[in-house]
């Protein structure tokens, strides 16, 4: 698969003007970037049935996806691992992190006409239900139903304090602040190891495309590897 072409096609659908970018798209993009060899057509096909045989409902989408036989989980035991961050392996492995669990519960629903919205709280993410701004989701936690306060109550578990709390962090996040916050994820993944060093210059590139990035220069992708070699 040819990178420099995946990463054209990247920018195209990132820089496209008007409505928020496919999200399920930039995601598989960035598996075939990552080295998983999938065709995102096919990944989408899956995507389609799978949502067809779920309650169209937020709490049907949620109970569907994450419990039962086969439910996606989290992945407490390897949460670093950078696999959390590729949708593909995500939904392959049925084990991911809050915020790509969180893209499929989004992506699942929006087949089958129930707006879920992502919700980014600092150190983790949910979901909320776009038609009742008081309901919302824990992916990683079992799909867990939680109200306002329970979100909040979630909060001050992660951050262990409930200062700093903002009533902007129950606002939906855009597409595009998503896949800057997977991206930061994988470059956070490969910082911590050596298996995924040599992602981190397209990582890099890719977060330098959007505005709360910094400006991508090759010998800063070098020194960002040069600790592991």
């Amino acid at each position: 698969m040819d990178s420099s072409e995946v990463k054209r096609q990247f920018h195209a659908v990132l820089s496209a003007r008007g409505q928020d970018p496919p999200l399920d798209e930039l995601c598989y993009m960035i598996c075939q970037l990552g080295g998983h060899g999938i065709e995102i057509v096919e990944e989408q096909r899956r995507l389609d049935e799978q949502a067809g045989a779920l309650t169209p409902t937020f709490e049907g989408v949620v109970t569907g996806l994450f419990s039962g036989p086969g439910a996606l989980r989290g992945n407490e035991d390897d949460y670093y691992n950078v696999r959390n961050s590729m949708l593909s392996e995500v939904q392959r492995l049925r084990l991911g992190i809050p915020i790509t669990l969180s893209v499929l519960a989004m992506e699942h629903g929006r087949r089958i006409g129930v707006p879920i919205v992502g919700i980014g709280i600092p150190g983790h993410f949910v979901i909320g239900s776009g038609d009742d701004t008081t309901l919302f989701a824990d992916p990683f936690n079992g799909g867990a139903l939680l109200t306002t306060e329970g979100v909040r109550q979630l909060h001050r578990r992660v951050t262990g304090s409930g200062r700093g709390w903002r009533e902007s962090y129950l606002l939906p996040v855009s597409s595009r602040d998503i896949v800057f916050r997977i991206l930061n994820n994988i470059k956070l993944a490969c910082e911590r190891g050596v298996a995924d060093r040599d992602k981190l210059p397209w990582v890099l590139e890719l977060m330098s495309w959007f505005p709360q990035g910094e400006p991508f220069d090759d010998r800063v992708a070098a020194r960002a590897m040069a600790t592991f070699n």
